[in-house]
């Protein structure tokens, strides 16, 4: 019937299917727990995008993301003020956000926006830290492409 040996590298076989399934599951997002993609938001009952609003008095900011790249790679605010971000993801189908860290490893968070898909616009608010000094921004999604300098003033 069956040799030891062919059972072995039927088995080994089996096995190393079975291991790449679960590589390839994993690479393509095939976990158990289920992702859940923001959509754009609901348009106005005329059928236009609501335009986002700033707050009045705060430190006003305009920021494209745009071929998986920011449109500039530093932002300044003052300390301890309002800040109003107008963010413009013109990336269709790309979901991008705003986020402020303390520090270059971006290990503490100031501020994360919510993620967005694009094309869509909004408007980002937070208070600047109150320390003058240098902070760092990216989109949590592209860590490696979108990434800037927060000055404090």
């Amino acid at each position: 019937m069956f040799k030891s040996w062919q059972v072995f590298v039927f088995c080994l076989v089996f096995l190393a299917l079975l291991f790449a399934g679960v590589i390839i599951g994993s690479i393509h997002g095939s976990d158990s727990e289920a992702q859940v993609i923001p959509t754009v938001p609901p348009r106005a009952e005329n059928g236009d995008k609501p335009a986002p609003t700033a707050v009045p008095g705060a430190t006003q900011i305009d920021l494209v993301a745009e071929n998986l790249l920011f449109d500039t790679s530093s932002l300044s605010a003052t300390a301890a003020q309002p800040v109003s971000i107008l963010f413009d993801n013109r990336d269709a189908g790309v979901l991008h956000n705003f986020a402020l860290y303390a520090d270059r490893g971006y290990t503490q968070a100031i501020f994360q926006g919510e993620l967005t898909t694009g094309p869509v616009t909004t408007t980002y608010t937070f208070d600047a830290p109150s320390t003058a000094g240098g902070y760092f921004f990216r989109c949590d999604v592209h860590l490696d492409t979108m990434t800037g300098q927060f000055t404090v003033n």
